[in-house]
C-alpha cells in the first residue's frame, strides 16, 4: 500500500513512519525533513493547498497528523487556522485526487476538559464516543471541526474517512516528564488521566488502515486500558469528579475513564503497552 503521512517529521510521526514502513511503501509530507534518509519526502505546508493538491496525488491512503499538538505555545487564531485550515486543505486534495481512505488523527481534546476554563465533569464513565463534545479552546476546537470536514467529505465524495481520538500520547523520549506527571497526578485531572503508548497509536493506524469492514466515516477513541496515575480510578472520581454520578457497573480497578471498546471491536484494537513500559 502507498501512504503519505503528513506530520510524519513529527515526535509522533517518525513512530509512526517507521512502524508503517515495515508493510507498506511511504512517503512524508512536513515543512521539516524526516528522521530517516530512506523516505521520499515532500517539504509541503499544509497551509498551501496548491501545492497540497499537486503533492497528494497516486496514494493508497493518507494518514493525516500534521498540525500544532495542543494550544499553549501558540496564538489561539494560529492554531485554529493551521489544524482547520490544513486538514480542509488535505480533504479538498484527497478528494480532488481520488484518494480512497484518510485517516485523520484526531484528539480526546473533543470532548472539551483537557484545556477547559470552566469547571466540566463527564456525564457518565467510561467515556465513549457518545458522549457530549463540548470544546472551550482552539485545538479541541479545531479537532471537531477536523471531524466534521471528514464527515462531509465522505458524504460528498464517498471517499472513507476514519478518525481517531487519542488521548495523551506517551513517547519513551519524555520518561522523565511522565514520572514528573505521575508525582504529580492531581494537578492533571483534566486529562481524565488517560494516555496511550505511541507504538499503540502506530498499531491502530496499522489496523485501520488494513480493515475492510469499517463505514465510510467514523470516530474511535484510543486509549490504554489502563489511567496512567496508578489510582483506583473510582477514587479519582470521587476525588475530582464528584458532579460524576453515572458509573457503569463494571467500572473497577485502575480502568481508564476513557472507553476503547468501539476500537475493539470494529478493528481489533488492543492496548500492548502500560505506563510501565515508558516509565521503569
Amino acid at each position: 500500500m502507498k501512504l503519505l503521512i503528513t506530520g510524519g517529521s513529527g515526535l509522533v510521526g517518525r513512530y509512526v513512519v517507521d512502524e508503517l514502513m515495515k508493510q507498506h511503501n511511504v512517503e512524508v509530507l512536513d515543512i521539516k525533513p524526516p528522521h530517516r534518509s530512506d523516505v521520499t519526502f515532500h517539504q509541503v505546508d499544509v497551509l498551501d493547498l496548491a501545492s497540497v493538491e499537486q503533492t497528494v496525488r497516486g496514494y493508497d491512503a493518507v494518514v493525516h497528523l500534521a498540525g500544532i499538538p495542543h494550544p499553549l505555545n501558540d496564538p489561539a487564531d494560529k492554531v485554529f487556522r493551521v489544524n482547520t485550515l490544513g486538514t480542509f486543505h488535505l480533504l479538498e486534495a484527497a478528494a480532488k485526487n481520488g484518494i480512497p481512505k484518510l485517516i485523520y488523527i484526531s484528539s480526546e481534546s473533543t470532548l472539551g476538559f483537557a484545556f477547559c476554563t470552566t469547571r466540566m465533569w463527564p456525564e457518565y464513565v467510561p467515556v465513549d464516543e457518545n458522549h457530549p463534545l463540548r470544546p472551550q479552546d482552539p485545538y479541541g476546537l479545531s479537532k471537531v471541526a477536523g471531524e466534521l470536514l471528514c464527515a462531509g467529505y465522505s458524504r460528498k465524495t464517498g471517499m472513507q474517512t476514519i478518525c481517531l481520538r487519542p488521548p495523551w500520547i506517551w513517547v519513551p523520549e519524555e520518561r522523565a516528564l511522565h514520572r514528573q506527571l505521575i508525582a504529580e497526578y492531581p494537578l492533571w485531572y483534566k486529562n481524565l488521566w488517560a494516555f496511550i503508548h505511541v507504538l499503540d497509536v502506530a498499531q491502530a493506524i496499522q489496523l485501520t488502515l488494513e480493515a475492510s469492514n469499517l463505514p465510510t466515516h467514523d470516530v474511535y477513541f484510543l486509549c490504554a486500558d489502563e489511567n496512567w496515575t496508578g489510582q483506583e480510578s473510582r477514587s479519582l472520581l470521587g476525588r475530582f469528579y464528584p458532579e460524576t454520578k453515572v458509573i457503569a457497573e463494571d467500572f473497577r480497578g485502575k480502568q481508564s475513564l476513557l472507553s476503547n471498546a468501539k476500537a475493539k471491536r470494529a478493528f481489533g484494537f488492543a492496548p500492548r503497552y502500560s505506563v510501565h513500559d515508558i516509565v521503569e
